[in-house]
This record gives C-alpha cells, sequence and structure tokens, in this order.
C-alpha cells in the first residue's frame, strides 16, 4: 500500500503488503494479456509499493525487468531517465533506432517499469511508444494524474487508477506494521489525518514514533495529543502545496482556521479566481453538505501545515475576520455560536460573557466537551461563572474531575441566585455527587433543599427527574420502575422513559427495554432515542441472547465519530462488543475491546468506569492472563462507591471469573452465588441470571432458580442458561447436547462448547464411548473457531480431534456436497475423500452422512 519502510533517528516502521487486491490484478492482467498499465494515482497513495510487488511477481515468474525512474532533473534529457538501461554512446543519426535495436537484445519477453513517468523527456516517451506499438516489451508506468497522459489516452496502455485508503485497509495496514492493534480513537484520528493517503500515514506513525505521541499502552497503541508535522511529513505536505500566490495562501489560510466553511462566507473574504484555481489543483474541495455548499482543504494535513507557519498576528486577524463575516449573516445556526466564540477567543478580540455562555452550553449540547471546557473557562475567567456553572459542572465531571466540579457548584450555588437557577444547579450537583463521587446521601440531601415551595411546575418535575435517575443505581429496580410512570412535564419523559429502561434491563426483562425505546419515537423529540437509550438496547439485545443483532446495533455506534462516543460513555458500546466476542469463543477480540473501552484515567472514577474495569476484568480471565484479571478486578473494586449498587453488581458477578481462572473453582461457585444473592436483593434478575449460571458451571444445582426466573424472564440466553443448569444437575449428557444446539443457535458458542465437553465427560462415565466420542467431535468442531480462550469447563485434553483435513471433509459432507465436488473444492482425488469420510465414520461411530449430520449440524460452508 506505501513503501516498505520510514526512518526517524534510529526507528524504523516497516511497512507490509495488505490489501489492493483488485488493483494488483488489474496491472497483472494488463501485463499478461496487453501491452502494459499506466498506474496512475495522487503522490503518496502507493504506486511504487503496489509496483514493486508487481515486478516481485513478475521476476519470479522468470521475466526480465528493467526499471528506471524519471525525475525533474532528468526531464529536459534525451532519453535521460533511461540511461542506465542503454548504451552509453547513442550518438547515431537514428538514436531512437539504436535504442530500440539495444532493448530488443534482452532476453525476451522484456517488461520496461518506469516510475513517475509524468517527469519522462520526449525521447523516452518516443521509446515507449515505439516498443509498445511493435510488440517489442510491455510497459509499467506509475504517473499523476492529469500530467503526460499520452501512453494510456491513445490506448496503449491500460489506465489503473490507484485511490487512497479506505478505513479498514488503514487500520489492518496499521495494526500489521505495529504488530499491534490500534485503539479506535487513534485510528480514526490517524486516517482522517493522512485521508487515506499512505505515505502521509507511515510518516505520521514514523513522527508520533519518534516523538512519543504514538506508543503502546497495555498491547494497544494510542495517539496522544493533537496531530503536528514534523520531519518528513512536514517536507511532504509542503512539496504537494507546492508555491502559492499571496491570495492563494490567503484563501488556504482562512480555509484552514474555519473548515468546514459555507462557501458564501468564504468567498465573501476572498476572491473567486483565487478558489477557482486552488480546486482545479485539488488544494480545496468544495462539497454539498445537506442544503449547504462547504469548503474543505484537499488534505486535512494542510491545515496543520498552514497553521504552523502563518504568522501570529496574520492567524489573528483571519480569525477576526472570519469572526466579523459570520456575524454579518445573522449566525442563524446552532453552531455558529460555538464557531464564532472560538474566533473571537482566538483572534484576541473582546468576548462577552453571554456570547461565551451560550456558545458553551451548545458546545455541550453537541457534545464538544473539549470546547464545551474551554468556552466555560474563558467565561469564568471574564466573570462569568454563575452563568456557566451548571455547564461547567457537568464538564469537570465527564471529564473525570468530579471534585473540582463539587468545588465549582458549590461556589456558584453560594452566590445570589434565583429559587429557579437555584434548583437547577442543585440537580447538576447532585448528579456529580452521585455519579461522581458516589455520595448518594449527599446527592439527596442537595435535591431535597432545592425543591422549595413555589417553584414552577416543570422545575419541580425536573428534580423529581433527577430522584428517580440517582434511585435506579440505589434501589430495588420494582420500587424506581414503579416511581418512573408518575407524571411529568412532556419534555422531561424522555428522561423517564430512559429510566424506565435501564430498570427493565436490570429486571432481565429484555423485550420490554425494546418496546420501551421504541416508544421514544412517539415523543416530541425530533432526534429520537438517544445514545444512552440505544446502549441499552445493545445490552438488551446481547444478554437476551440476540447476539448479532446487538453487535450490529453497536458498530453503528462504535463507528461514530470518538468524541461523541467519549461524551455518551464509550465504554459501554466496547463492553456490549467484548461481551458478545466473549460468547462466540473469541477471546482475543474480546480482550481487545476490552481494553479499549477501560478507563485511562487512574483519578476520579466514574460510574462507567467500574463497569469497564469489570469487563476487563473477565476478558482478561477467559483469555488465560490471571494477572491482569486480578489487577483489573481490583482497580473496579476500588472504582466502585457505595451509591453506584446496581453497577457494582457487575463487579460482584466479575469475581467468579477471576476466581475460575486461577484453578479456585470452589471460591469461584461460591462468589458467583454471593453475586446471584446480591442481585436478587435489588431485584436485578439478569445479572442474578448470570451469576447463577454461572454457579451451574462450576457445580452448583441452581436449576430451581433460573427456571422460576424464566417465568418473567422470557428469551432464549435465560431459557438455555436453565436448560444447561438442570441438565448438568440431572447429570443428563444428552439433554446437554440438546443445550448445545440451544447455545449454538443463539451464537454463544463458548456455552455450547462447554455444554459439550460435560456432556462427553458424563457418556464416558456411563459407558457410552460412541456418544462420547460424537459430543467431543462437536466440541472440538466448535472450538476450531476459538481464539484464545480458556475456562475450567474445557479440557483441550478430553476432545477426540479430528485432523485439520478430516474437519474440512466433514463440513463439505454436511453441506451436502457429493465426494466429487468436495474433492474438486479441496484439489484432491475422490478415493482420498472417500478415505477421508470412512476414517471419520470410525471416530464418529457413525455410518453414514445422514448421522454424521445428525452428529455434527449442518455445516455452515456452503
Amino acid at each position: 500500500m506505501c513503501a516498505a519502510g520510514g526512518t526517524f533517528g534510529t526507528l524504523r516502521v516497516v511497512w507490509p503488503f495488505v490489501g489492493r487486491v483488485r488493483e494488483l490484478e488489474d496491472v497483472m492482467s494488463a501485463l499478461t494479456s496487453g501491452n502494459g498499465a499506466a498506474l496512475v494515482g495522487p503522490a503518496g497513495v502507493g504506486k511504487t509499493r503496489l509496483t514493486d510487488e508487481v515486478v516481485a511477481r513478475l521476476e519470479r515468474s522468470g521475466l526480465a525487468v528493467r526499471r528506471c525512474c524519471a525525475t525533474v532533473a532528468t526531464s529536459a534529457i534525451p532519453f535521460g531517465a533511461m540511461a542506465a538501461m542503454l548504451p552509453a554512446d547513442l550518438r547515431t543519426a537514428n538514436p531512437l533506432g539504436r535504442a530500440v535495436e539495444h532493448l530488443l537484445s534482452e532476453q525476451p519477453p522484456l517488461v520496461i517499469v518506469v516510475d513517475d513517468a509524468h517527469l519522462l523527456d520526449d525521447a523516452s516517451i518516443a521509446l515507449l511508444h515505439h516498443v509498445i506499438r511493435h510488440g517489442h516489451a510491455r510497459v509499467l508506468v506509475t504517473s499523476r494524474p492529469g500530467e503526460r497522459m499520452e501512453l494510456w489516452q491513445e490506448g496503449l496502455l491500460r489506465r489503473c487508477p490507484l485511490g487512497d485508503l479506505s478505513r479498514a485497509e488503514s487500520d489492518l495496514l496499521l495494526e500489521r506494521a505495529l504488530g499491534d492493534p490500534v485503539d479506535t480513537r487513534s485510528a480514526s484520528l490517524l486516517w482522517s489525518a493522512s485521508a487515506g493517503n499512505p505515505l502521509y500515514l507511515r510518516e505520521l506513525v514514523v513522527f508520533g514514533r519518534a516523538v512519543g505521541a504514538l506508543r503502546a499502552d497495555d498491547g494497544i497503541w494510542s495517539w496522544h495529543g493533537p496531530i503536528e508535522l514534523g520531519g518528513r511529513l512536514a517536507e511532504l505536505v509542503q512539496s504537494n502545496l507546492g508555491r502559492l500566490e499571496p491570495s492563494h495562501r490567503h484563501a488556504l489560510e482562512l480555509l484552514a482556521y474555519s473548515e468546514p466553511v459555507e462557501l458564501d462566507l468564504l468567498a465573501a473574504l476572498v476572491c473567486e479566481e483565487a478558489l477557482d484555481d486552488l480546486e482545479t489543483r485539488g488544494l480545496i474541495r468544495v462539497v454539498p453538505s445537506g442544503r449547504r455548499t462547504v469548503v474543505r482543504l484537499g488534505d486535512p494535513l494542510y491545515g496543520s501545515l498552514l497553521r504552523a507557519t502563518c504568522p501570529t498576528l496574520r492567524a489573528r486577524a483571519h480569525q477576526r475576520a472570519l469572526a466579523t463575516a459570520l456575524e454579518a449573516t445573522g449566525a442563524r445556526r446552532r453552531e455558529d455560536l460555538m464557531r464564532i466564540a472560538t474566533w473571537r477567543l482566538d483572534g484576541g478580540s473582546p468576548t462577552s460573557v453571554t456570547l461565551l455562555a451560550e456558545a458553551a452550553e451548545q458546545a455541550w449540547a453537541a457534545q464538544d466537551v473539549t470546547l464545551a471546557e474551554r468556552l466555560c473557562r474563558a467565561a469564568v475567567e471574564a466573570g462569568g461563572l454563575s452563568r456557566v456553572g451548571h455547564v461547567f459542572g457537568q464538564v469537570l465531571m465527564h471529564g473525570h474531575e468530579p471534585s473540582q466540579a463539587e468545588a465549582t457548584l458549590a461556589d456558584v450555588m453560594a452566590g445570589p441566585l434565583s429559587a429557579e437557577d437555584l434548583s437547577h444547579l442543585a440537580a447538576t450537583r447532585a448528579m456529580n455527587l452521585h455519579f461522581g463521587l458516589g455520595d448518594a446521601d449527599t446527592a439527596a440531601a442537595t435535591l431535597d433543599a432545592a425543591d422549595t415551595p413555589g417553584l414552577p411546575a416543570d422545575v419541580h418535575d425536573w428534580l423529581q427527574v433527577v430522584r428517580v435517575i440517582l434511585d435506579a443505581q440505589h434501589h430495588h429496580v420494582a420500587t424506581v420502575l414503579e416511581r418512573s410512570y408518575r407524571p411529568v412535564a412532556p419534555h422531561l419523559s424522555v428522561h423517564m422513559r430512559r429510566t424506565r429502561a435501564l430498570c427493565l434491563l436490570h429486571a432481565g426483562r429484555y423485550r420490554e427495554v425494546a418496546r420501551e425505546i421504541t416508544a421514544y419515537e412517539a415523543l416530541e423529540d425530533p432526534a429520537g432515542p438517544d445514545d444512552g437509550a440505544l446502549r441499552m438496547h445493545c445490552f438488551a439485545l446481547a444478554f437476551a441472547g440476540r447476539l448479532a443483532e446487538a453487535e450490529a446495533l453497536a458498530l453503528t455506534m462504535y463507528d461514530r465519530p470518538f468524541d461523541d462516543l467519549a461524551f455518551t460513555g464509550a465504554t459501554s458500546l466496547y463492553s456490549v462488543l467484548s461481551f458478545c466476542a466473549r460468547m462466540r469463543g473469541n477471546g482475543t477480540q474480546a480482550l481487545r475491546m476490552a481494553r479499549e473501552g477501560s478507563p485511562k484515567s487512574r483519578t476520579g472514577p466514574l460510574i462507567f468506569d467500574a463497569i469497564a474495569l469489570a469487563n476487563l476484568a473477565v476478558a482478561a480471565a477467559i483469555s488465560g492472563d490471571t494477572t491482569l484479571a486480578q489487577q483489573s478486578l481490583a482497580r473496579a473494586e476500588k472504582a466502585r462507591r457505595p451509591a453506584w449498587r446496581l453497577t457494582g453488581t457487575t463487579v460482584s458477578v466479575t469475581r467468579s471469573w477471576v476466581l475460575a481462572s486461577t484453578g479456585d473453582i470452589r471460591a469461584a461457585a461460591d462468589t458467583a452465588m454471593a453475586a446471584a444473592n446480591e442481585c436478587a436483593e435489588l431485584g436485578a434478575h439478569g445479572s442474578e441470571a448470570m451469576a447463577l449460571h454461572d454457579a451451574a458451571r462450576y457445580g452448583v444445582d441452581t436449576s430451581t432458580r433460573l427456571t422460576a426466573l424464566t417465568t418473567t424472564m422470557d428469551d432464549p440466553m435465560t431459557r438455555a442458561y436453565a436448560s444447561h443448569a438442570t441438565a448438568l444437575a440431572h447429570a443428563a449428557p444428552t439433554a446437554l447436547e440438546t443445550t448445545a444446539t440451544d447455545f449454538q443457535r443463539i451464537g454463544a458458542t463458548l456455552y455450547a462448547a462447554e455444554a459439550l465437553a460435560a456432556a462427553t465427560r458424563l457418556h464416558r462415565t456411563q459407558g457410552n464411548a460412541r456418544a462420547a466420542s460424537q459430543a467431543s467431535a462437536r466440541q472440538a468442531l466448535l472450538m476450531r473457531d476459538f481464539d484464545g480462550v480458556h475456562t475450567p469447563v474445557l479440557h483441550a485434553g478430553d476432545l477426540t480431534h479430528l485432523t485439520r483435513r478430516q474437519t474440512e471433509v466433514a463440513h463439505l459432507a454436511t453441506s451436502g456436497l457429493t465426494n466429487q465436488q468436495i474433492a474438486g473444492r479441496l484439489h484432491t482425488s475422490k478415493r482420498t475423500v472417500d478415505n477421508h469420510l470412512h476414517a471419520i465414520y470410525g471416530v464418529l461411530g457413525v455410518t453414514g452422512r445422514d448421522e454424521l449430520r445428525a452428529v455434527l449440524g449442518p455445516s455452515r460452508t456452503s
């Protein structure tokens, strides 16, 4: 995808060749069935790296390859670029003929490869024309678009365009090059900054590692701080910008401080001809955005370079001009106040407290935490603490500074305020006290003190809503659920519905969660279900056994801009994705997701942090990393607060997984039962069912309690839990095999494999060797797709393994293919397939395909 490596000081990043499959095949096809190809793309897109791969293939096939590179220096010299492959003396009456004659003396067939063909001199172009037209050689050239395109415009070469990397390709390239995964935020940042250009991406990584901005922590690479230019990267970006006329630089600098910006706004500040020229050169892009037309820089790194090289006074003047121009339009859009306030601050012009406060509220509503904090701090410095206190408190809490948030809110509330303003601040302070500091009693007292007679009805209702929100973490689920139905002002009912959905989730009434969230659409809320509600829906789907739906919904949110996720608790999404990966037996993916979602701050834990750390402990336990599991559990215990009783049950359920990973099954069973009882006392039946199932897996008979829970928890996962516990309690291997099918149907293959492992042992104990062999084979086939999973219930030594080839044959046989078709698929003989099937039947104790399908189940192989 890009050049083979990059260096910065003593660091080196070696870049593998990944992706570009279609482009590679197109070029090879053009070289093997035609005159050749022209690989066309902008600078840094990976033309040379792809050409390297093509040349390697050609040479492995025995073809003679002659390669050269055109440069600016050789562009004015006849045959300058191709001098190395031509005789030293071409001073004849017919130098072109002499050059062709020399090339024909090469061992045929010959392939000529020219890098940067847009810089070729005329004589070299004439030589390539001649050899292509007369079939003397095949030719591969690389070129930038829009320059010296005669070779393919005339149909002599097949034009093969090469574009930028997709996000998936960029992520894969980063992981292969660095050896470990890159966290989602950093991968998104690097892809956006490089605009999918592999050369820029490589230089960003090289520079980032050199200065310490890109570093690994717990096996995950992360970028720290803003993207800055330096080293060779700055030179490359400057080279692509080229020499700029003053009017062009003026336009680009304005855009660097404002993109994306409305075309009309930018056109009011620069001449139209400059914009036309810049668009033609690809230095800016004019794109539709809803009903507007906006302008962006051709590459995000242009903005970094322009801002870094723009003199301070000129930069401030640019931003004042932008603010004035936007104010002249009326600043009608929601984000306009945020932009004006930011430009005023950066431009050094006077900014009113009113503007800062309104802009801070808009930034907070838009989930831009960083900007909201900056605007709040500016307002406080200007003496406007009372105007932004309610926003500033929330910003500080979400920034893992709940103690500072409490101090700030206390200061604001000590000032002269109306009862209404005091109530709004009290609500914010109570949430910080509860969710940030874990102080339920003081939070409740704060609300009580603010709820004075004479408050407007909607303010009183808001205080009631906040009480219910706080109680949902502290009191019995049924009690809070009943209170969530109390009538409140229509615009506040969305908060009651979200709390109600949370209670239903804790209660294990997963279908009702979905119905409650769907009811958002009936409210007068144009935004529809908020992210908090959708995250609860993800959990409800996952815990109910609808894993594929849970993953699909989580991934749609996971792919949103990282700032949005950070604002709304992205840890929940990582927990859902980690849970689903765990259920599928993919321990490596589960641990990766859990690590990404784990809190990076070691101070000021929030309620989400306890969930994330507990999730990390389970993922580490199932992956066999007992040290990380114990450390994460200890951090989760430390982060846990008495006020977070419902969330605390997640930590309690986690303990048994960690103990089991150390081999202490008896303690794991006792701990799982204690967690189940804790959950039952709070009405958290969803977590209770999970804990009871864990206890059953470790040898405790919990079948009666789990069966009773299925009367109110009508979901596939809980029913499978109950069936599993019942089959284990009755030592019924056939029932365990049926349970394994139930788990497999919903995608929980980890538990399916565990059920089959238990069935195998029971069949052997009961003297049924054939049934034991069949159950063990099913388990082995399920675990064939597992990755990095360790549980005490699974014992690899008990498996009756088929060989890899026998496994392939068995899967193909159960898919309905004939022996001849299987032989064709595996590129072997029918007789070999016959022998494999005979051996498989003997191992499993079956007599034909029907019994094989009954034992193994239908194959997923098409």
